[in-house]
C-alpha cells in the first residue's frame, strides 16, 4: 500500500522534474541529505524529495509533511530548470537543427490564399519624409483646390476631415472610393465602379424603377453589368457603410462597422439591380442565387468617429479581394495613410 502511494507521488514529481527521478525503492540514500523537505545530492544541486524516502514502510505522517513542503520543492525545481533552459543558446539550436537535416524557417511569410487574384500585401507605416508631407498637406487655405477625380473633386478643408477623430465628410469618402475604382480593369485587381453618396440619395428619393435611371446612367457612361463589384456608400445623418453589389456570387452585401443592418437599404438596392436586369438585359425575373446580405464578421469599431475610414477600407479591402483582418487599432495609421493617397492620387498598398 505504501508503494503505490509512494509511486502516486513520485508521479507528480516527475512532472515538474527536469530530470527523471530514481524510483528504486532500494536505493542507497547514504549520501544524500534533507534539508526544509527536500534534497540535495553531493555536489550540493537539489533534485527531488524522493531520495528522502526510505526502502522500509513509512508513515502517512512522514508522507504528509514531504506533502506539505512540495510548493517549495517544485519552486526550486522551477529554478533549476530555467537556468538550464536559458543557458542553451541559438547555436545549439541551430546545431541541433542541422543534425536533424532541418533548416530554420522565417516566420514572416505572404498571406496564403485560396483564390489567384488576392496578392501578397505588407504592412505599411509613412515613413519621414511622407509624415512631413502629411503635415504639411494640413496647413493653408482650407479652399485650396486638390484636384479632383472624375467628377470627385477634393479641397484641404475636406481632407482636414481626416485628422483625429473627425468625421468624414462626403467628398473624401466619394474621392476614395473612386480612387480605389481607378484600379479597375489593372492586372490582379477585380473590375471595379464606385456611385457617389448621391446615388443612393436619388435611389432613396426617386425609387428603383423612377424613367430617369435610364438616362442618368447614359449621361454618367456606366454600363453595370460591366463590372464584378459595385461599391455604394451609405451615409445615414451621423454614420457611414457600405453596401456592394457583387455579381460574381449575386450578393448584395452590407458592411456596417458597428455591426447594423439595414433592410430598406438591401431592398432598394435588390429592386434597383432587378430592374436594371429588366431594363438593360431583358432579363425578367431577376436571374435565381441573388440575395441580400448583411454582413457581420467584419472589423467593429470601438468609437464614435471612425465609420468613414472603416467605409473606406471595406472598399479598398474587397475590391482587392483581401480579407477583412484590419481593426479598430489600425485607424489612426489609415487615416495618415488615406491623407496621402488622397493627395498623390495614388493607393500606396
Amino acid at each position: 500500500y505504501y508503494y503505490y502511494y509512494y509511486l502516486a507521488v513520485n508521479q507528480i514529481l516527475e512532472k515538474v522534474s527536469s530530470k527523471p527521478v530514481n524510483t528504486n525503492l532500494n536505493q542507497n540514500n547514504s549520501n544524500i541529505s534533507t534539508q526544509n523537505g527536500f534534497d540535495e545530492d553531493a555536489d550540493g544541486s537539489e533534485v527531488s524529495i524522493v531520495g528522502y524516502l526510505k526502502a522500509k514502510p513509512i508513515k502517512f505522517q512522514t508522507l504528509d509533511e514531504l506533502l506539505k513542503n512540495f510548493p517549495s520543492v517544485r519552486a526550486a525545481l522551477y529554478k533549476k530548470r530555467t537556468a538550464t533552459l536559458a543557458a542553451t543558446s541559438t547555436e545549439t539550436i541551430t546545431s541541433h537543427l542541422s543534425s536533424l537535416q532541418i533548416t530554420p524557417q522565417s516566420t514572416q511569410c505572404p498571406i496564403q490564399s485560396t483564390k489567384s487574384a488576392w496578392r501578397t500585401r505588407r504592412t505599411y507605416a509613412l515613413i519621414g519624409t511622407e509624415l512631413s508631407l502629411v503635415q504639411s498637406i494640413l496647413i493653408g487655405d482650407e479652399n485650396e483646390s486638390f484636384g479632383s477625380i472624375g467628377d470627385q473633386p477634393i479641397t484641404r478643408k475636406d481632407i482636414c476631415t481626416l485628422r483625429g477623430l473627425t468625421w468624414l465628410n462626403d467628398e473624401v469618402v466619394n474621392f476614395y472610393l473612386a480612387l480605389v475604382a481607378r484600379e479597375s480593369g489593372t492586372p490582379g485587381n477585380l473590375r471595379v465602379y464606385a456611385f457617389s453618396t448621391f446615388f443612393f440619395s436619388k435611389l432613396t428619393k426617386d425609387g428603383p424603377t423612377h424613367a430617369s435611371w435610364d438616362r442618368w446612367m447614359r449621361r454618367a457612361n456606366i454600363t453595370l453589368f460591366d463590372y464584378d463589384l459595385i461599391l455604394i456608400p451609405i451615409h445615414q445623418g451621423n454614420h457611414w457603410a457600405l453596401t456592394t453589389i457583387d455579381f460574381r456570387s449575386r450578393c448584395i452585401g452590407y458592411y456596417d462597422s458597428l455591426g447594423n443592418t439595414d433592410d430598406m437599404c438591401l431592398g432598394r438596392i435588390y429592386a434597383f439591380v432587378e430592374h436594371m436586369y429588366a431594363t438593360k438585359r431583358q432579363i425578367c425575373p431577376m436571374p435565381d442565387g441573388w440575395r441580400v446580405q448583411p454582413m457581420n464578421m467584419i472589423p467593429e469599431q470601438a468609437n464614435g468617429s471612425d465609420c468613414g475610414v472603416f467605409a473606406c477600407q471595406f472598399g479598398k479591402y474587397l475590391a482587392r479581394e483581401w480579407p477583412l483582418d484590419f481593426t479598430q487599432a489600425q485607424m489612426p495609421q489609415f487615416r495618415l495613410q488615406m491623407i496621402y493617397e488622397i493627395y498623390t492620387k495614388q493607393l500606396i498598398v
